[in-house]
C-alpha cells in the first residue's frame, strides 16, 4: 500500500487531463489514493502541474517544456512555453496510435481543419507536426478552471451569465463549423473560463480518435447526456448535434446537472432518445432556448447564428460569476514560468511563479494494517471550539522519538510500503532496495529489469526512456513500470516474476485473490497475479475518475457525479448512484457502506449492495466556508466511527448514522493527512506541526514541529513518521 506523502514541490499534485481519456496521475499513484485539489483543466486549462520526470523531453517542436499536465488515451500533455514566452498546451500522441494508419490520416486532416479554427472563443491551435515521429500539437493555455469545475465549485451560474455564456459559445460553435469541423464532444469540461471569455476546446480532436482502436465497433463518442439522439441511433450528425451539446451544456450552468439526468450511461442515452428533458430549474424564458436546442429532430434546432442572435447583447466585462473570475484569476498568476523540480533530479529550475499560500500539498495517509479501511466524510457542524483555532499546549517532553536513520544514495527516494519494508527507487539507475521497517537495514536490493526501448521508436527513446516508477504494491507484489511495460516483483525476496505490455500506460493494481485489477480511466483489465497473463477486461462507457476500489466481488469507481459498481463475478454492471456534486475522493467501503466525499464538501454513504443512498451530510456553521469543500482527504473508518480532515477541519462521525461526534477547526490553512491510532487521531498540516487529538473527544493532546522542505517527503502510518530530507530517511515513533 501506499504511505501518506507530501512532497513539496511548489506546486506538483495530482492531475485530471479529461479531453485525452481523462486520466489522472499523483506521482507514483496507488490503489487508493488520498484527496486533494481537484485537478483543474488540462489540455488548454489550467492544472495542479506536476514535475517533469527524467523521462519527460526537454522541448518539443521549438517548445520548452516546464511541467506534465498528465495523460490520457491519446498521448501525454505538457504544459510548455514557446520563445517568445507564450504558454501553451503540447499534447504528444502516443505511438500505438501511430501505428495506426487510419488514426494517422484523421489526425493529420483534423488537425489541419482545427488549425483554419481562428474564433476568439477557441482554444485555437497554434502549431502542431501530425507527421512527426512522435505526433504532436500544441494549442492555446487558457488561465481558467473549466465550466464543470466551476459551477461544482461555486454553484449555478444566474440568467444573465448563462446568456453570456450561450453568445460566446456560439460564436464558438461557428467559427468550428466555418472550418469544416464538428465539435461532436461539446460538454462542460470543455468549456474553460478565463477573465475576457470561456473557451472551447478539443474540436477536431475527437473526431479524429473516431477511426482508432480507441473505439470500438458501434461505441459512440461523447459524454452521455451531451450526444444528440441522432448519434445514438448512429445517423449522421453535423453542426445541429452541436447546438444539442450547447443547449445540455447551458442547462447544466444554470440548473447544476444536466437536463436528462446521471445514472448509467444506457439509462442517461435512453432518455435522450424517448424523454423529454428536465428544465425546471431554468428561468421560463432560457429554458424555452434550450428546449428549442434540445429538439429530438435536428432539422428543429436553432442554427448557431440565430442563437448567436438571440443570446448576444451581454457585457463583456462581468459576465463571469464573481467567485469563478476569481479563481480565473488566481489561476493565470499561478502558471509556472520555468520548468518544475524534476523527480529525482535536484539540478533543474525551480518554480518561479508565486505559490499561492494555500497551496494544497497532500499528505497521502497509509493505514497500518491492509484491513483498515477510509472513509471521506462531511457533516452538520456541531462545533466545540471558537473561531479562535486550536489551544493544543506545547509538547514537553518531545512526543517523536527517533527510531533509525540512514542516508540516501544520490537519485534514491522512498516511494511505498508494507507491513515489513520501506521501498527505495532510484529511476535512472533501474534499481530499488527494500529497507527493514523496524530498524532501516537493507533487506535486498538490487538493479531491476527494464523495457527493451526499440531504437526505431522516437517516441519510446525520447519520451518515455526505460527509466523505473514504481507504481503500486498489493498482494504480495511490488509493481512498477518502465518503457512500455508493467513489472512485477516477489515483493519479499525482489525476484522477478512477469512483465505486461500495457503501452507506458502504467497502472497501480488491486489485488483480490489471484486477480491484479488494473484501472485506465475508461476501462479496467486483469491479470493473473501469477503470470502476467491477461484475463479479461471491462469498458465502463465513460471516463471514470480517480482509483478503483475493489472489495469482495464488486468494483468501485467514480465517473463525475455517478458511483459505478460493476460485479466481477458476472462482469456486469450492477448499480450507479448519482450524486449532486462530482466525487473529491475515492470510494471507500467500510460496514456495508461505500462512503465517499464531493467537491461541494458533502459526505455520502451507499448501500453497498444496492446503491441506495443511506445518508448524507454537509457541512454548515459560520467557520465553514462551502468554497473550500475541495480539499478533501481520505478518513479512516475505525470502531464504527469515521475520521476526516477537509482543508483545515478535522471531524468525526457516527459511520451508521452519520451524527456529527465532535469537529475542530485548526490553525493551519490545510490538514493535509489524518490517520487514528491506539485511540489517537495523528494529522500534519500545511504549517509543518504534526498534531495529536483524543479519538473520542477531539481534544488536542500535543503538537510538534516536523517541517519538510521543497523536493522533500514526509510520511505518516500509523504512529510512524518517515521523513525524507537532507539526503536521510528518518524513521520516528509518535506518542500516542
Amino acid at each position: 500500500m501506499f504511505p501518506g506523502r507530501v512532497r513539496r514541490t511548489g506546486g506538483a499534485g495530482r492531475a485530471r487531463w479529461e479531453p485525452w481519456g481523462g486520466c489522472r496521475e499523483s506521482g507514483a499513484g496507488k490503489a487508493r489514493r488520498g484527496g486533494g485539489p481537484a485537478g483543474k483543466r488540462a489540455g488548454g486549462g489550467t492544472v495542479a502541474s506536476l514535475p517533469l520526470t527524467a523521462g519527460d523531453p526537454v522541448r518539443v517542436g521549438g517548445y520548452r517544456l516546464l511541467a506534465r499536465l498528465g495523460q490520457g488515451g491519446m498521448g501525454r500533455v505538457y504544459l510548455g512555453r514557446s520563445p517568445g514566452g507564450r504558454a501553451v498546451a503540447v499534447k504528444v500522441v502516443r505511438e500505438s496510435l501511430l501505428r495506426d494508419e487510419g488514426f494517422r490520416r484523421r489526425f493529420v486532416r483534423e488537425v489541419a481543419a482545427a488549425r483554419r479554427v481562428t474564433g476568439f472563443f477557441t482554444a485555437a491551435v497554434v502549431d502542431a507536426d501530425p507527421e512527426g515521429d512522435p505526433a504532436w500539437l500544441a494549442t492555446e493555455y487558457v488561465p481558467g478552471p473549466s465550466l464543470q469545475d466551476a459551477v461544482a465549485r461555486h454553484g449555478v451560474w444566474p440568467e444573465q451569465a448563462v446568456r453570456g455564456l450561450g453568445a460566446a459559445l456560439a460564436e464558438a460553435l461557428g467559427a468550428v463549423h466555418a472550418a469544416g469541423l464538428v465539435h461532436r464532444d461539446l460538454k462542460p469540461s470543455n468549456v474553460l473560463l478565463a477573465p475576457d471569455g470561456p473557451r472551447v476546446i478539443d474540436f477536431g480532436i475527437s473526431a479524429a480518435a473516431g477511426d482508432t482502436a480507441l473505439t470500438e465497433a458501434g461505441t459512440v463518442i461523447g459524454t452521455p447526456g451531451f450526444i444528440p439522439p441522432e448519434q445514438l441511433r448512429h445517423e449522421s450528425s453535423g453542426p445541429a448535434g452541436d447546438v444539442f451539446a450547447l443547449g445540455a451544456v447551458l442547462a447544466y450552468a444554470a440548473a447544476g446537472t444536466g437536463p436528462f439526468g446521471g445514472g448509467a450511461s444506457h439509462a442517461v442515452n435512453y432518455r435522450v432518445v424517448h424523454e423529454d428533458p428536465d428544465l425546471r430549474g431554468l428561468p421560463p424564458a432560457l429554458a424555452e432556448v434550450v428546449a428549442r436546442c434540445l429538439a429530438k429532430d435536428p432539422d428543429g434546432r436553432p442554427s448557431v447564428a440565430s442563437l448567436l442572435d438571440e443570446l448576444g447583447g451581454a457585457e463583456p466585462a462581468g459576465w463571469l460569476p464573481g467567485p469563478v473570475a476569481d479563481s480565473a484569476a488566481r489561476l493565470r498568476a499561478e502558471v509556472p514560468t520555468a520548468p518544475l523540480t524534476r523527480a529525482g533530479d535536484g539540478t533543474s529550475e525551480p518554480p518561479t511563479a508565486a505559490v499561492p499560500a494555500r497551496g494544497r500539498r497532500r499528505l497521502r495517509t497509509a493505514l497500518a494494517v491492509a484491513t483498515a479501511l477510509a472513509v471521506t466524510v462531511t457533516g452538520t457542524v456541531l462545533w466545540n471550539i471558537s473561531s479562535g483555532g486550536d489551544e493544543s499546549p506545547p509538547s514537553t517532553p518531545p512526543r517523536l522519538e527517533e527510531l533509525w536513520s540512514r542516508p540516501l544514495a544520490e537519485g534514491q527516494r522512498m516511494t511505498v510500503r508494507s507491513d515489513e519494508m520501506i521501498y527505495l527507487q532510484n529511476e535512472e539507475r533501474h534499481e530499488i532496495t527494500a529497507l527493514d521497517i523496524t530498524d532501516g537495514r537493507k533487506r535486498w536490493g538490487r538493479e531491476v529489469p527494464v523495457a527493451d526501448i526499440r531504437q526505431d521508436s522516437a517516441y519510446l527513446r525520447d519520451t518515455v526512456g526505460d527509466d523505473i516508477r514504481i507504481t503500486g504494491l498489493a498482494g504480495g507484489l511490488l509493481y512498477y513500470g518502465s518503457g512500455d511495460h508493467l513489472f512485477a516483483l516477489d515483493a519479499g525476496s525482489g525476484a522477478y516474476r512477469w512483465r505486461y505490455m500495457d503501452d507506458s500506460f502504467h497502472a497501480s493494481p488491486v489485488v483480490v485473490g489471484d486477480a491484479a485489477y488494473a484501472h485506465m480511466t475508461s476501462f479496467f483489465y486483469v491479470l493473473d497475479t501469477k503470470t502476467g497473463k491477461k484475463l479479461w477486461d471491462y469498458g465502463y462507457d465513460v471516463n471514470a475518475d480517480g482509483d478503483i476500489t475493489v472489495t469482495g466481488d464488486t468494483l468501485f469507481v467514480h465517473s463525475g457525479r455517478t458511483l459505478i459498481a460493476v460485479d466481477t463475478r458476472t462482469r456486469k454492471q450492477k448499480w450507479t448512484h448519482q450524486a449532486a456534486s462530482e466525487a473529491e475522493t475515492d470510494p471507500v467501503v467500510a460496514g456495508g457502506k461505500v462512503y465517499f466525499g464531493t467537491q461541494d464538501g458533502a459526505l455520502y454513504a451507499v448501500d453497498e449492495k444496492s446503491g441506495d443512498e443511506v445518508w448524507r451530510r454537509t457541512f454548515e456553521g459560520e467557520l465553514w466556508d462551502g468554497r473550500l469543500g475541495g480539499g478533501a482527504g481520505e478518513p479512516e473508518v475505525v470502531d464504527g466511527t469515521v475520521y476526516f480532515e477537509n482543508d483545515g477541519y478535522v471531524s468525526a462521525f457516527d459511520a451508521d448514522t452519520g451524527r456529527t461526534l465532535w469537529q475542530r477547526k485548526q490553525k493551519a490553512d490545510e490538514v493535509t493527512a489524518l490517520t487514528v491510532v491506539d485511540g489517537t487521531v495523528l494529522t500534519y498540516d500545511s504549517d509543518g506541526n504534526l498534531t495529536a487529538l483524543d479519538a473520542r473527544s477531539g481534544k488536542s493532546l500535543w503538537r510538534e514541529a516536523l517541517i519538510v522542505g521543497d523536493g522533500e517527503d514526509l510520511w505518516l502510518t500509523g504512529n510512524t513518521v518517515y521523513v525524507e530530507r537532507d539526503s536521510r530517511v528518518t524513521a520516528y515513533r509518535a506518542a500516542t
